[in-house]
This record gives structure tokens, sequence and C-alpha cells, in this order.
């Protein structure tokens, strides 16, 4: 459903006051639109308690940040030959910090996520972590065509991908009318 930006925070203000069962949103937009969300109604937008929401976290920046410079390399040597260690690894440091971010903060969101779709990531781990009092909100870049949602669609088609089929329930998905 296409909604304002000021409707998607209202939505976003609604569902984050409930504490049991799945709590991963997704916005959905081209990259510039979602730049002009995230700096505009994110960073004015309030929860229900008055406190500011988070700022966004870049994914892809955060996990690697996660990772020393020589497990990095390591990493970049090993690939090649180990894609499942490799992968694996990665799957171990995404989990550890989204469990970190949700200590810090019961309510998470995420951008950049093209780390995730490069190394085949376990995309599950978000949504098993956006549980009862933890709450994830995704930034996607991308567009929903029927019941599929397409990311990337601004890059080469090579590069497009395609999430999950019911990761994110159609209620937690808003996509940006940026008309």
């Amino acid at each position: 459903m296409k909604l304002k930006g000021s409707q998607i925070i209202t939505n976003l203000r609604e569902n984050l006051q409930v504490e049991i069962g799945r709590h991963l949103y997704a916005v959905l937009a081209g990259y510039a639109q979602l730049d002009a969300f995230e700096r505009n109604e994110l960073a004015q937008a309030r929860k229900v308690d008055g406190a500011s929401m988070p700022n966004a976290i870049n994914l892809s920046h955060s996990l690697l940040d996660r990772m020393g410079d020589s497990d990095l390399r390591s990493l970049v040597k090993q690939e090649g030959k180990y894609p499942i260690g490799v992968k694996r690894k990665l799957d171990h440091e995404f989990d550890a910090l989204l469990a970190n971010l949700l200590i810090q903060d019961r309510f998470v969101i995420l951008k950049n996520l093209e780390l995730l779709f490069a190394f085949d990531l376990e995309l599950e781990t978000i949504r098993a972590r956006a549980t009862n009092q933890s709450h994830i909100l995704l930034l996607l870049p991308g567009e929903k065509r029927g019941d599929h949602i397409f990311l990337f669609t601004e890059a080469e088609q090579r590069f497009h991908r395609q999430l999950p089929f019911q990761l994110i329930a159609d209620n937690h998905l808003w996509e940006l009318d940026h008309a």
C-alpha cells in the first residue's frame, strides 16, 4: 500500500506499542526517496513516549566494522576457496550485531542491506530477532509487484533481488508514495 511518509510514521508508532508477536516492518522506495524519508519524517518523528526515533544504522558498514582488519583480509582471501565458510562467519556476525543492537534499543532501523544479499546471508535472522518487545524497520530500495517485493530495481537487472515471500507481513510493509 502506497502511503505518505507521515502515514507510515503513524502506522509505525501504533505498531511500536504492540509487545507480543512479530515486529518486522519495511518501507519500500527508491534510494533518493528513502534518504528523504529518513532525513525528514524519521528524523522529526517521535515515539508515543515522546522519545526520538533512533537513527538508521548502515547495516553493511556496521557488519564490517564488527570485524577487525585482519579478519576482513582473511575473509576476502578465503571467499573464492571457502564461500560457505565465509557466509557462515558473516551470518554469525550478522546475528551477533542484531542481538547487540536490540540490547541497546528495542527498536532498530536498518538501511544499506546490500551486503546481506551479496553474500546471500540468512534474512530469517532479522525476522527471528524482531519478536515480542524487539522491533526492526528495514529501509529497502525496491518496489512491490503483485505479491512479490523486488529490491535494487534502480540497478542493472543482474543486481535485482527478490525478498523471500512472506518475510514481512503485508500490514507491516509500506510503499512510500512520492507523488
